[in-house]
């Protein structure tokens, strides 16, 4: 490095660090939607009904959120690289031991042949657990505040095209794959686990934490410590931990957030069954295959402009405040949500322009709150704790759209299911709308 970096050498780091941040980050859904989109296939192999599944789902939640709490401390105390790339090795390692679990299962017990499953995916949750919160720091370090709003607009796209592509991926080694040529449908648990080992690969040789690390100037500048922390030392996970569940803030968006996850999981977890049970039936045709992948992946690829256009319009027209584009998006979203179930499912347009909407209005106020809000509140020091804090109350809602959506579509049927969930969505503009004036500057630690 020369001993006086110019802004071309840090313009250069940070386009390297964001790319790495948002591929990897893409890379990590490849090994988590997976699982709902093998449901059927995992249902008819072992004779596993909807709630049965549906604890392979929560399985995976329950652990995300205990591990985004666990690992934000872990990131803002270790780093980010480290603690990404230890999360990308472990979930590929899980998705292996479950295609190894399902193959060799042979004539055992498809009772044992579940919990062994819910073994390893109680532990990917965890290690997927290691994705998120690291990125959110590594680019608080990186990216000024004012640039803040596009930036992490844009990285949000990460995890809805990522998810899009996911799901593509998984529904034609489920599908096409299996129906047409011949393929055994449990590659869609090595396949996106090769893949995602390649990535975890390159972040870990290509990124570094912060500019400093490089021989660059710091682009944020250290804030005040906390009370109590002496200046010029870091902070403990203990005095970090303290600081995060003291952040009032904080607990606003995590509760907003936790309402939000309940909807999104629903259509995640449960929107390929519920268009297998109602749409057009499929078929081996690889024309019949794209039109329902298209209906399956639209949530998280209309989420994509959603998030771009939120973080857009926060720095547009709320001078970075965060909270009144949330609400108006999460109205949007229940109304649109409980209205989905009365839809006809066999109209492809009708099906096709709600899921865009409900993915548009869903991944809008999402990044906002576990991106932007944890940038702003948890500050570049503890913006990785505050983004755990954030998602681990978000998973616990998840969890519930888990078992609990499961074992209610079993006992009462989709449509009071989504009229319940989608109804969440409508309850989180209340505690959102608490810091409607609030922004970035505020004192949040």
């Amino acid at each position: 490095m020369p001993p006086h970096p110019s802004k071309p050498d840090l313009a250069r780091w940070q386009r390297r660090v964001f790319a790495w941040a948002w591929i990897t980050y893409f890379a990590y859904y490849l090994c988590r939607v997976n699982m709902p989109m093998a449901k059927s296939q995992l249902g008819g192999a072992f004779h596993w009904d909807a709630a049965q599944i549906g604890l392979i789902f929560t399985a995976l939640t329950v652990a995300y959120a205990v591990g985004q709490f666990v690992n934000g401390q872990l990131a803002d105390r270790f780093g980010s690289r480290r603690i990404a790339t230890l999360g990308a090795a472990g979930s590929v390692l899980m998705n292996l031991a479950v295609f190894l679990a399902t193959a060799s299962a042979g004539s055992a017990a498809p009772g044992a042949v579940l919990w062994l499953v819910v073994l390893f995916w109680t532990a990917n949750g965890f290690f997927q657990a290691m994705g998120w919160a690291p990125m959110v720091r590594m680019l608080a370090h990186w990216f000024p505040v004012e640039r803040r709003g596009k930036v992490m607009g844009v990285m949000g796209t990460s995890y809805q095209l990522g998810g899009a592509f996911a799901w593509a991926l998984a529904f034609f080694l489920t599908g096409y794959w299996v129906q047409a040529l011949g393929g055994d449908w449990r590659a869609v648990f090595w396949v996106p686990a090769a893949i995602f080992a390649a990535t975890g690969v390159g972040f870990f040789v290509m990124v570094r934490d912060n500019p400093e690390e490089v021989g660059l100037p710091q682009v944020v500048p250290d804030e005040q410590p906390a009370p109590g922390i002496v200046p010029g030392t870091q902070r403990t996970i203990w005095q970090n931990m303290a600081t995060t569940l003291g952040n009032p803030y904080l607990w606003i968006v995590a509760i907003t957030f936790f309402l939000l996850d309940l909807n999104r999981y629903l259509f995640l977890n449960w929107l390929p069954a519920y268009l297998d049970e109602r749409g057009v039936p499929g078929g081996g045709s690889l024309l019949t295959n794209l039109s329902e992948c298209t209906k399956r992946c639209l949530h998280p690829l209309a989420g994509s402009l959603g998030a771009i256009f939120a973080g857009w319009a926060t720095d547009r027209f709320c001078g970075g405040r965060r909270a009144p584009v949330i609400a108006v998006l999460l109205a949007l979203l229940g109304i649109c949500s409980v209205a989905f179930p009365f839809l006809d499912p066999h109209n492809t347009v009708v099906m096709v322009t709600a899921i865009a909407l409900i993915g548009f209005f869903t991944y809008g106020p999402h990044i906002l709150m576990v991106g932007h809000a944890a940038q702003d509140f948890g500050r570049k020091s503890g913006s990785a704790g505050a983004a755990g804090f954030i998602d681990a109350l978000g998973y616990i809602g998840a969890s519930l759209a888990g078992w609990g959506a499961g074992s209610l579509i079993a006992s009462r049927g989709y449509t009071l299911t989504f009229v319940l969930f989608g109804g969440a969505a409508l309850v989180a503009v209340i505690p959102i709308s608490v810091i409607w004036r609030v922004g970035p500057k505020a004192p949040g630690r």
